[in-house]
């Protein structure tokens, strides 16, 4: 049999890949295909004899063969070997961890359901033909390509399902399931495990979702509806596939540090025959929605529920993955390059990062923001910078910018490969998106999600345990960086503008009768001599540089607020741009700063203090006589240890001890909400701090830490019209 469809899941089972299908016709079509993994092995024949002996149980067959080496491009023999059952690679990778150390592996590692779409050309929700018999595919062809954003792709059958109340509440201590499909939500407020099971079922095999969207899914529902299923002993109807797949790790995650904070990423509950995505645990779904993942799994061949959760380093590497297999390329188990021998001088020299230039603290007007355009990522194309073309023998003369770093010249790098697709593409959706494409939604959601990736990948380059990672070549990308940086201001200011400040890969500069020709004139100058394009974010009317919190005198390079022509505001590093700020102080300097946005020069900007201090005034009042929801005033902070690790009742020890007492306990990682409330005569320590979930929207406030708080996002607002400070400090004295 043939019909046409489009490929919504593929996972490994025992010997065989199974596939899922929706066809045009609109029919499900789930097909078996049998699948050998291969890998290979290098090292001398006596140690290759001995592999063998040892993986005889699970081999198909071994094959002598010739394969090219990622690192140095040559072709050298290795050893092929074919395993009876893919599902058996994490016992085979134990015993190759015990191997003699002259051996060497590759491909032993890689994703196993990528590794069958490599094979056949295959991605995430193609298009294809497809020929089948009985149960088992024969022949499948690809219509259509991942590079596509205007791609036809399947009507998905979506089903959601939330929690009523805060998601920290379990479901068998009052919380209830909301589910919506096919524009109804229903209620499930079930008496019991048994009876919520049932009603979940009905609702699944009468919707029949492809894709199940939830909130606190991975972490909180799906894991409680499983295990009341194990112990209830009934079939919970979450996959398609009557047999599927066995699942470990139910409900657990990973708490890790990252970038001076520690995260928590709940361990993923993936589904069979169906697509589960996780809102709450999928960094694509909060930066690109829906349409950016589904874009994003087509582009890199990772399934829709792995990218979904993947970090955009994993999404990356896995392009570059794509493309080594591609090229023919080996690919090394485990990376073993170490760092090259550096001096302490060498470091210093090389080792420096993006260039900065401070800011002058102050009000300023007529200046404008260039940046140059994902200068990284093109960086990395146009000087062919790749962990295997660095310092390669072949090529010797130095050409990096301070470091001397020699790059290769004869061999184009797998990432500059990789990378300049994807620069290509996002050129071509902003370009749309600025024409005022229909589409321009779906387009923004790709161009976002392609954006991450490009950030990401400068990084993984110094990443330690990036699979094709190098320090040097990090190095090198920040050297150029530096240089080009450099150049951008030397050519600003020879043609007449003041550089006001430098913050990697953007500049502001001043002139006194600037104007878009004048700066579009400059940034042609800019691109032709640095190689690398270059844009105009906008002109401010005014921008506020600010200064340190305890340093007053000191600036800072990432603490500015200012007003575009276009009518945006501007905001970084104040208050209403941290994730622990109050909702309400949020909402308050956020307006504080829309009464500021009214104005468009320095001197109009001034008549508005009286309208801010009014308004101040206002909040101030507002708090003081008990009138601001205390719901909106909770504060959160991110758990940085178990319970048990604390050793001082800090406001987070003692509200992780109020929910440890009611049965909830948080991970390293999770984020935690409470109210500080007023201190009252027979209130005990912990009754001074209450957890957001236990809020009932009555409860007295802490006035005076509210009030500091509104002093403090005031004052960041105000400080740059300094004698206005002092009125600010006696309205708040006053309500004191």
């Amino acid at each position: 049999m043939t019909a046409k469809g489009w490929l919504l899941d593929l996972y490994s089972h025992e010997d065989f890949m199974v596939l899922w299908f929706r066809l045009q016709s609109g029919e499900l079509l789930c097909l078996k295909d049998l699948f050998t993994y291969r890998f290979y092995a290098q090292g001398s024949c006596r140690d290759l004899q001995s592999l063998e002996k040892r993986l005889t149980p699970y081999l198909r067959r071994t094959t002598r063969t010739r394969k090219r080496e990622f690192w140095s491009g040559l072709t050298i023999p290795v050893l092929e070997i074919a395993l009876r059952s893919a599902d058996k690679l994490p016992e085979i990778q134990r015993l190759l961890g015990q191997s003699p150390p002259g051996l060497i592996f590759y491909n032993c590692d890689l994703s196993i359901p990528q590794v069958y779409a490599w094979e056949k050309g295959l991605f995430p929700l193609c298009a294809c033909q497809i020929e089948w018999e009985r149960d088992t595919l024969r022949e499948i062809s690809v219509l259509d390509s991942p590079w596509d954003p205007d791609a036809a792709l399947p009507d998905l059958r979506i089903m959601e399902i939330g929690l009523k109340e805060h998601p920290q509440i379990p479901l068998n201590r009052g919380n209830s399931l909301l589910v919506t499909g096919n524009g109804t939500t229903f209620n499930l407020e079930a008496a019991g495990p048994r009876d919520l099971l049932e009603e979940l079922n009905h609702l699944f095999i009468r919707l029949d979702p492809d894709l199940l969207l939830t909130r606190h899914g991975d972490a909180r529902i799906l894991p409680f509806l499983w295990n009341s299923a194990q112990k209830e002993k009934m079939t919970l109807s979450l996959d398609r596939d009557p047999r599927p797949p066995g699942r470990t790790r139910i409900g657990q995650g990973r708490s890790y540090f990252s970038y001076g904070q520690v995260i928590h990423q709940s361990a993923a509950f993936s589904l069979y025959g169906r697509i589960h995505i996780d809102q709450h645990n999928s960094f694509f779904y909060r930066e690109a929605g829906l349409e950016g993942i589904l874009f994003l799994a087509r582009l890199t061949t990772l399934p829709i529920q792995t990218v979904a959760r993947a970090t955009p380093g994993t999404a990356i590497t896995s392009m570059q993955l794509d493309r080594a297999i591609r090229n023919g390329f080996l690919i090394p188990w485990k990376k073993g390059r170490p760092e090259t021998f550096k001096t302490a001088w060498d470091l210093l020299t090389a080792d420096k990062g993006g260039l900065v230039f401070q800011p002058p603290i102050g009000l300023w007007e007529q200046v404008a923001e260039i940046d140059f355009v994902s200068m990284y990522p093109n960086i990395m194309v146009l000087h062919n910078i790749s962990p295997e073309t660095m310092l390669c023998s072949c090529c010797p003369e130095p050409v990096v910018p301070e470091a001397g770093y020699n790059i290769c010249r004869k061999r184009e790098g797998l990432i500059p490969q990789t990378l300049r697709p994807i620069l290509g593409l996002r050129t071509e959706l902003k370009a749309r998106i600025k024409a005022g494409h229909p589409r321009k939604p779906f387009y923004d959601a790709m161009q976002k999600a392609l954006k991450w990736m490009l950030v990401t990948c400068f990084g993984y380059t110094g990443y330690k345990n990036a699979r094709f990672g190098r320090i040097e070549a990090h190095e090198a990308i920040t050297a150029f960086g530096r240089d080009k940086l450099l150049s951008a201001k030397e050519c600003a200011e020879a043609e007449g503008f003041r550089v006001l400040h430098g913050l990697t890969d953007a500049l502001w500069i001043h002139h006194p009768d600037i104007t878009t020709e004048k700066v579009e004139i400059l940034l042609k100058k800019i691109q032709k001599r640095t190689g690398v394009p270059i844009s105009l974010e906008g002109i401010y009317h005014w921008i506020a540089f600010l200064s340190s919190k305890i340093s007053p005198d000191r600036p800072v390079a990432n603490r500015y607020f200012g007003l575009f022509q276009a009518g945006m505001v501007k905001v970084r590093g104040i208050d209403c741009c941290r994730h622990d700020t109050p909702p309400y102080i949020k909402a308050v300097q956020e307006e504080l700063l829309l009464i500021l946005s009214a104005a468009r020069d320095k001197n109009s900007l001034y008549l508005r203090i009286p309208i801010v201090l009014e308004r101040i005034g206002e909040v101030v009042s507002a708090l003081t006589r008990g009138r601001v929801d205390p719901r909106e005033l909770v504060i959160t902070r991110r758990v940085s240890k178990t319970l048990e690790e604390y050793k001082v009742n800090t406001p987070t020890v003692l509200a992780l001890q109020q929910l440890d007492t009611a049965g909830i306990h948080l991970f390293p990682g999770q984020r935690l909400a409470y109210l500080l409330r007023e201190k009252q005569t027979g209130y005990s320590i912990d009754e001074t701090i209450k957890p957001d979930l236990f809020l009932n929207g009555d409860e007295e406030y802490n006035l005076k830490k509210y009030l500091d708080l509104v002093y403090k996002a005031s004052k960041e607002i105000l400080t740059i019209f300094k004698f206005e400070i002092n009125i600010l400090k006696k309205i708040y004295d006053i309500k004191h």
